[in-house]
């Protein structure tokens, strides 16, 4: 609550970023290639606020940017200009070039490696191989929360960037 959380990309992973950062109250920014994306969107949440492109959304006032649509969203650009001080989002392979989460810590922005924070699909997948059930699945699932926030405090304590902590665990 109280944040302006701005996500790119509101297909499947998104649009649920979408209804669950509502729900906690956030001001939501949103923006997709897919006009269909984002008028399900409107239509579940109309509060939220819908700009023409990334590089609009990427200009916005933001606290959290959550890139959740095509890779190499964090480019040298995107890292020296956004407002946010938190990345998080659910696209695979943020980073535009190794380097960039660099440049985002010397700008005192936190970035959640994706391959960290976006895992939950794969702990579904794994699952399946032991006969899906939904309970363990998302228990499992629960504890990515946990992993993030060790890789958080590995990147302090020992001063790297956190793709870098993550890259060590």
């Amino acid at each position: 609550a109280g944040r302006t959380v701005g996500v790119a990309g509101v297909g499947k992973v998104g649009r649920h970023l979408v209804g669950h950062l509502v729900e906690a109250g956030a001001d939501v920014v949103v923006t997709d290639v897919s006009p269909a994306a984002l008028d399900r969107v409107r239509e579940e949440h109309p509060a939220v606020r819908v700009v023409e492109s990334t590089d609009a959304l990427v200009a916005s006032a933001l606290d959290v940017y959550a890139p959740c649509a095509l890779g190499g969203a964090l480019s040298d650009e995107v890292a020296s200009t956004l407002s946010a001080r938190i990345v998080c989002g659910a696209a695979n392979n943020q980073l535009a070039h190794p380097g960039v989460e660099k440049t985002l810590e010397d700008r005192g922005v936190l970035y959640a490696p994706d391959y960290a924070v976006n895992a939950g699909g794969l702990v579904q997948v794994a699952d399946e191989l032991e006969g899906f059930r939904f309970d363990r699945a998302r228990a499992r699932a629960e504890r990515i929360y946990d992993t993030t926030r060790t890789v958080i405090e590995r990147a302090r304590s020992e001063g790297v960037p956190t793709a870098v902590a993550a890259d060590r665990i």
